[in-house]
């Protein structure tokens, strides 16, 4: 995986109209570049933004650091960019917050006895029966 990162002050305008007008024409101009994965435009605050291209590839990522910054300098001018403007790498680290799939309730494994002794409300009976009928079964 290979990254392209930008950093541009904006001289005219705000950044949310650089966010749209990216998500308008710079957005589908990388969806073409073979081996893209993902773009990150950030308000890094006092009127700057990052721009963080992701691709599979060292080729599309060389493809999209040329259409980034086509884009940037000529079809919206109003950026400027910052030092250092551009940097190009391999991914060396990449983490992902993954969401566990949904567990059904009886999927779960067994369920532990409250010291109450209370039925488990949310199942709607005593989790002692049902623990006392799984430890009997053969």
């Amino acid at each position: 995986m290979h990254l392209v990162l930008r950093r541009y002050r904006i001289r005219l305008g705000s950044v949310a109209a650089a966010a749209r007008r990216a998500q308008e024409s710079l957005v589908p101009e990388l969806w073409q570049v073979p081996g893209f994965t993902t773009f990150h435009l950030a308000d890094v605050g006092d009127g700057m933004v990052a721009s963080l291209g992701l691709f599979e590839t060292e080729e599309g990522a060389a493809q999209g650091e040329r259409l980034m910054s086509d884009w940037f300098r000529e079809d919206w001018p109003v950026f400027r960019a910052v030092p250092p403007g551009l940097a190009r790498g391999e991914v060396l680290v990449s983490v992902e917050a993954a969401r566990p799939a949904p567990v059904a309730a009886d999927a779960a494994g067994p369920r532990l006895e409250r010291r109450s002794g209370r039925p488990d409300r949310r199942l709607g009976r005593d989790r002692r029966v049902t623990l006392a009928m799984a430890s009997a079964a053969p």
